[in-house]
């Protein structure tokens, strides 16, 4: 699958990016073809999250067994965990079968007496990375991302433990604001070191919300934030955000659930900040349900891209209709993967006649 054929596509993406106009959303559709081969299970956590050939070798069958309609893009994420810098600046890791966590054995006891925390490119999983984007290299018709390096305070939290940090915001509020500000400086380091990943094999800049883009972005986020005030979100995270924003050409917050929408009037007031990407989260009502349209249209009236990651295949039809009609397609993305390519199609189809 020669990355070639995809450059039309990525010229659509563009006009995502800059808000051009478009008389339907991006739509990065994925389905299931009809001939398909079985997926190698691993034989152990090592093997599924940092074996090279193996996952080499699983996404091959992945590109065997899918194929793309629409603006849909084939993007192997290089996947080593949410948040895996904080293991590469003196945190501990811990591989499991959904994930790889990264706060069992917190570093921080004392913000009086902290340990090094500095980034260390011989760290035994910016290693991991490493090798495992140098293999993917190797394939030409792989398409991979960056890394997850994760949001400055879950970084933070996870050296931490996020309860601890939670009071040490009352108690060390100069001392976290002061660390904060480290985090990021290593954090600019790291990313722009994965860029250079990308740039070498003259690929797309991506991630793991699969956006192809001409120019260097990421995914802001603080999942932190769910549990703290709109005070504390503007003293303590939205000066590291508003930094992050400043230095990328582009970039999409991850708004993760109901607990993170009181802080969304101040993202919106980052100049910077592309777009929103809204998480609705387990127990609430799915993305296309008219609660949420008056959020869209606040994203929207503020001239932010607006994505909406969710299995479109799942769409009741009215609801889907509801939706799309609902929203300006200008600087809109929607994804989702089908059973079919006839329904992958056929979705495409109602959405631009929805749209006309």
């Amino acid at each position: 699958m020669a990355m070639e054929a995809f450059k039309d596509v990525l010229n659509e993406y563009e006009k995502f990016w800059e808000r051009d106009d478009r008389k339907r959303p991006i739509l990065n559709f994925a389905y299931v073809k009809k001939d398909t081969k079985p997926y190698k299970a691993p034989k152990d956590y090592n093997q599924q999250w940092i074996d090279e050939e193996f996952i080499t070798e699983r996404h091959k069958t992945y590109l065997y067994n899918v194929g793309f309609t629409a603006e849909g893009y084939p993007n192997l994420f290089t996947n080593l965990g949410p948040g895996c810098l904080a293991a590469c600046i003196g945190g501990n890791f811990e591989l499991a079968e959904n994930t790889v966590w990264f706060d069992k054995k917190p570093i921080i006891n004392d913000w009086n007496s902290l340990p090094k925390i500095e980034f260390n490119e011989q760290s035994e999983m910016w290693q991991h990375i490493t090798r495992l984007q140098e293999r993917f290299m190797k394939e030409p018709d792989f398409s991979f991302s960056v890394t997850d390096l994760g949001g400055n305070f879950d970084i933070i939290a996870a050296l931490r433990s996020t309860n601890e940090l939670l009071f040490d915001l009352y108690d060390y509020p100069d001392e976290i604001a002061e660390f904060s500000k480290k985090v990021n400086e290593i954090w600019f380091k790291a990313f722009d070191m994965q860029i250079k990943a990308l740039e070498k094999a003259k690929l797309p800049y991506n991630n793991w919300m699969n956006i192809p883009s001409s120019k260097p972005w990421y995914p802001l986020q603080c999942d932190f934030c769910y549990m703290i005030s709109p005070e504390h979100f503007e003293k303590f995270v939205l000066p590291g955000l508003t930094e992050q924003a400043n230095y990328l050409p582009r970039s999409i917050y991850h708004l993760d659930g109901i607990g993170e929408i009181p802080h969304l009037d101040m993202l919106l007031d980052i100049e910077n900040l592309s777009g929103i990407q809204w998480v609705a989260g387990d127990g609430q009502a799915p993305l296309w349900d008219e609660k949420w349209y008056p959020m869209y249209k606040k994203i929207q009236d503020k001239k932010k891209n607006l994505v909406l990651m969710s299995s479109i295949a799942e769409y009741d039809p009215k609801g889907a209709e509801r939706l799309v009609k609902s929203l300006d397609p200008k600087g809109v993305y929607l994804s989702g993967d089908f059973s079919s390519k006839e329904k992958a199609e056929e979705m495409v189809e109602k959405i631009t006649r929805w749209c006309e």
